[in-house]
This record gives C-alpha cells, sequence and structure tokens, in this order.
C-alpha cells in the first residue's frame, strides 16, 4: 500500500549510512525510487536527449562550423 513503511534490516541500513558516509547523494536517489518506472523512463529519455545534443554541439564546435 502507499505509504506503507516496512522495517528495514540493519545491514540495509548501514549500507545506506555508509553510501552516505562515502559522499552519495542518497536523496537523489530516494526521490528517483519515489517515481513510476514510467517517470524514470521519460526522466532518462530528456537526460539522454540532452546529453547527445551537448555531445553534438561539442562535436560541431570542435570542426570548427
Amino acid at each position: 500500500m502507499a505509504g506503507e513503511t516496512h522495517p528495514v534490516p540493519s545491514d540495509r541500513r548501514a549500507a545506506w549510512a555508509a553510501a552516505e558516509a562515502y559522499g552519495c547523494d542518497m536523496s537523489l536517489l530516494e526521490s528517483n525510487l519515489r517515481r513510476t518506472p514510467a517517470e524514470r523512463i521519460r526522466v532518462h529519455g530528456r537526460a539522454l536527449a540532452a546529453a547527445l545534443a551537448l555531445r553534438t554541439a561539442m562535436e560541431r564546435r570542435a570542426a570548427g562550423s
């Protein structure tokens, strides 16, 4: 059910804390996991399109056009 919480085993909490201590931004992961799979795909598609557009622009600039 939505909003339902489940107990998290201590080894998973420890792994999460270790990732945070290492410098991983776990808030980004948490916010992404709140999205539906379809929303995640849409967000990824937009990011991929932006990255490809940037690559194209850099290649054009390097070619001098």
